[in-house]
């Protein structure tokens, strides 16, 4: 019937971080929606197991995942395609029978679509590599905005190379556990930092300011001497954010830009940099895409 081909067709992605969970469900090649959830519980991905991660399975988990997060249409994915860095994790949703849930695919390093790919390459950085390359072309560089802040390089399909630092929340959490002083105002710096996605003035009168600035110059800086020597190397090269953190990383970053002195070449940089918050799913599109013509 017509009705289950289209489902065969429909296939779910899940991005496992390291702190939270990445979903998105894809009609073939039409991504129809994504979702974040926190790690879950054994009991709950049992749960979404035994339902075949149908639309309606999710509804009922209204305490994890909002039903206003979701596509508002109803599927039932084919197969999972998995990319985790968190092994505990991965085992939830791979250690079933086949009899309980759909068919699941984890995604390797030796079968991503790239080359130059080194062995404790983090999977989610190879994903988002080439979700990057797959969607505005090479050379491009992915700055991944989550737990950890990484810039991952590539050029013509091969990683070209990159570099991890803490993100902005390790930074302000290591601040809270390592300076007992700052804790109050280190949680009125985040609150304020990431609801208004403003850049605060550079030379701050009070400690809440103090650690805005010191946290948003401090990660731009890092940032701005990448992208340098990026543009120095491949002066077409584009620029992506991704993550949790990416649209504050992006509004800091072009308000950074427009307040430099070089202000005759901002209008070019800016319009190089973009915001993708789907990259991770486009490189799972991309290895399906890759494996299912091999096979």
């Amino acid at each position: 019937m017509l009705s289950d081909f289209l489902r065969s067709q429909v296939w779910l992605a899940l991005v496992i971080g390291n702190t939270r969970l990445h979903w998105a469900i894809f009609a073939e090649d039409k991504l129809l929606g994504s979702w974040h959830t926190p790690h879950l519980m054994a009991e709950a991905a049992a749960q979404l197991q035994r339902q075949r991660f149908q639309s309606a399975a999710w509804r009922s988990l209204l305490n994890i995942s909002p039903a206003s997060l979701l596509p508002k249409s109803n599927w039932q994915p084919s197969s999972l395609w998995i990319a985790s860095v968190v092994p505990a994790q991965t085992a939830l949703w791979t250690n079933g029978s086949a009899e309980d849930t759909i068919p699941t695919q984890v995604v390797t390093r030796s079968h991503i679509p790239l080359s130059n790919l080194y062995s404790t390459l983090g999977i989610d950085r190879a994903i988002n590599l080439l979700g990057a390359g797959t969607t505005v072309g090479w050379p491009v560089l992915v700055i991944d905005g989550g737990t950890a802040l990484t810039l991952t390089a590539g050029s013509q399909a091969s990683l070209w190379g990159g570099a991890i630092l803490p993100g902005l929340r390790l930074q302000t959490n290591a601040l809270t556990q390592g300076t007992a002083a700052l804790a109050e105002a280190v949680e009125i710096t985040q609150a304020e930092l990431w609801e208004r996605a403003t850049l605060p003035e550079r030379w701050a009168t009070d400690t809440v300011g103090a650690i805005a600035s010191g946290l948003s110059y401090g990660i731009l800086s890092t940032l701005t001497d990448y992208l340098n020597d990026w543009w120095q190397q491949f002066p077409t090269g584009n620029v992506i954010f991704t993550g949790g953190d990416s649209p504050l990383l992006h509004a800091l970053f072009t308000q950074h830009m427009r307040k430099t002195k070089n202000i005759a070449r901002t209008p070019e940089i800016v319009s190089r940099v973009q915001v993708n918050s789907d990259l991770m799913f486009w490189g799972m599109w991309a290895y399906r895409r890759a494996l299912t013509l091999v096979l």
